[in-house]
């Protein structure tokens, strides 16, 4: 009869676990998210880098699952490349309404820079 008892007793817990199991977990809470993903690419006869890429991502107090998403792709092939970026994202509140969630900043800025030698005009052999 005991075994009976315990056998019960683990199929009461197991089939009603599911049911207590999303109490015992915490909530998820949802703030709001910003990405920024820019490439910069340049080809050129310079040996040094002239890229930069200035990103703000700003949120309202308030946020609440809002996203915003800037995207950008700069590609020079030339004698000499400078590239510049600079974006401003910011993600409005809703309405009072705060779940306390933390806002997510994502930000995917790769710079490639590759030196051509046959582009420089410094080069030995480029040199009229």
């Amino acid at each position: 009869m005991n075994l009976k008892l315990l056998s019960l007793g683990i199929f009461s817990a197991v089939s009603v676990s599911p049911f207590l199991m999303p109490s015992f977990t915490p909530k998820a809470e949802a703030g709001c998210v910003a990405v920024d993903v820019a490439t910069q690419v340049a080809v050129d006869g310079s040996r040094t880098r002239s890229q930069s890429n200035n990103v703000s991502q700003r949120f309202d107090p308030n946020c609440s699952g809002g996203s915003v998403t800037s995207v950008g792709k700069q590609v020079c092939v030339s004698s000499k490349c400078e590239q510049r970026r600079t974006s401003d994202q910011y993600v409005g509140g809703n309405g009072g309404y705060n779940t306390g969630g933390r806002n997510i900043e994502i930000r995917v800025n790769p710079k490639v820079h590759v030196y051509n030698r046959a582009a420089d005009p410094n080069f030995p052999f480029n040199k009229r």
